[in-house]
């Protein structure tokens, strides 16, 4: 197949041409292709193709593992442009175990979006052992997932581990007896709205904490969802820190840090009037907060970007703040939305979007050939129109009334048409 006439777009710069794929890989890209004999061209004229996104912190609708819940995560993903989500294993019953991988591995070939599966350093069986993180690496778990307050002794173990297969850390970063019962950021409106809050140092503590295990350890670590500005700074700290102590390395490091979306487009000012659709966790911050991160991502410190993908059933939403359920679901506009953010209000260029988007993911998971479009990686690829909007005609969402630009028309995994895009000659 050959994708022709798109402004063809990574990390590394942009350039309109042609882009062809053969049994799942990019095989060339240049100015101009000419098709052979029978070879099937799709028409790009006025899309921009970008690699795929990749996210690093989805759950299945309300936390159940079930096969029709993970179909429903990937179809809804490959609508927002995602080609690979990472599965965050808190669910029941759990992914990370023999089973729940095995039902990932099964269900591969009906996937639009790749659901990854990552270990649980904790026995969900036996909290106070570690997992079986060598066996359920062979069955394909691509990290390990660990709470920040989990046994010293069973987290340097399960470093021990991520170092021997060469895989990430995923780190939760919450001080659960600090939050306790909070439901929304503690500050002003909380008082007011006579809620119980959840601090900042409910984070920060743990960020600090977790920070200097993962350089103590050398391993790869991804803190999950940070939320406020200091946990940025602690992070960036230790980087700091990092490269002085090893001048004669390569100044890459190991420590990635990830917020979401919904941190860097909304407030707080949300869960006004008990507004249950803004109830997420990480609590939404103030609009200064919601600045600072932002500023934090142009400069490139914050360096992933997720969806925060948690649906709940409005069962579980429509009830009274304190006990309505954390969650949001947006995963279907996740790549116009973070176009609408960054290139058409922030002016990034869409190379810069597409390593937050793509190549640094790609990076973090140690995925060597995606996040890319070269000769040689893997044709997981999207298609956008910079030019279409979407209006979110929603009132059970945060977004209600919002209008995003940068539609996905299409989108394919390892070469596959996903989304059964035709282009209009009309």
């Amino acid at each position: 197949m050959i994708i022709k006439g798109a402004m063809v777009c990574d990390a590394n710069g942009e350039q309109r041409g042609d882009v062809r794929i053969e049994k799942g890989k990019i095989i060339a890209v240049e100015r101009s292709i000419m098709p052979k004999s029978g070879e099937e061209v799709l028409e790009a004229n006025n899309l921009v193709l970008l690699p795929g996104a990749i996210d690093l912190n989805t759950r299945v609708s309300n936390s159940i593992l079930s096969k029709e819940n993970l179909l429903n995560l990937s179809y809804k993903a490959a609508l927002g442009g995602i080609s690979q989500a990472v599965l965050i294993p808190d669910c029941k019953p759990t992914s990370s175990s023999e089973l729940g991988l095995e039902l990932l591995n099964a269900l591969k070939g009906d996937f639009k979006t790749q659901i990854l599966g990552i270990s649980d350093a904790i026995n969900a069986e036996n909290p106070k052992a570690l997992n079986e993180l060598a066996i359920l690496h062979k069955k394909g778990a691509k990290g390990i997932f660990a709470k920040s307050n989990i046994d010293g002794n069973l987290l340097r173990r399960a470093c021990e581990f991520s170092l021997m297969f060469d895989v990430p850390m995923f780190f939760s970063c919450e001080d659960e007896s600090l939050s306790a019962n909070g439901v929304m950021n503690d500050g002003e409106l909380s008082s007011r709205l006579g809620l119980p809050s959840i601090p900042t140092l409910s984070e920060t503590k743990e960020v600090a904490q977790m920070s200097e295990v993962a350089r103590f350890m050398g391993i790869k670590a991804i803190f999950l969802a940070l939320a406020t500005e200091r946990s940025v700074e602690i992070i960036c700290e230790a980087k700091n820190t990092d490269f002085k102590s090893k001048p004669f390395k390569s100044k890459i490091s190991n420590l990635f840090l990830q917020t979401s979306i919904h941190h860097l487009m909304l407030t707080e000012d949300l869960c006004n009037h008990y507004n249950t659709a803004a109830k997420i966790k990480p609590p939404l911050k103030s609009e200064s907060t919601r600045a600072k991160l932002l500023k934090r991502v142009k400069r490139g410190e914050i360096e992933l970007i997720t969806s925060l993908q948690s649906a709940k059933s409005q069962v579980q939403k429509d009830l009274a703040f304190e006990e309505a359920a954390f969650g949001i679901d947006m995963i279907e506009c996740f790549v116009p939305m973070c176009y609408t953010l960054f290139v058409k209000n922030e002016r990034m260029t869409l190379s810069e979007l597409s390593k937050i988007l793509s190549l640094n993911p790609a990076n973090a998971l140690g995925f060597e050939q995606k996040g890319l479009i070269q000769e040689g990686y893997d044709a997981d690829l999207i298609l956008i129109d910079p030019k279409e909007t979407c209006i979110m005609d929603n009132p059970d969402s945060p977004y209600n009334d919002w209008i995003f630009y940068g539609a996905v028309k299409e989108m394919f995994v390892d070469g596959k048409q996903c989304l059964g895009f035709h282009p209009n000659h009309s």
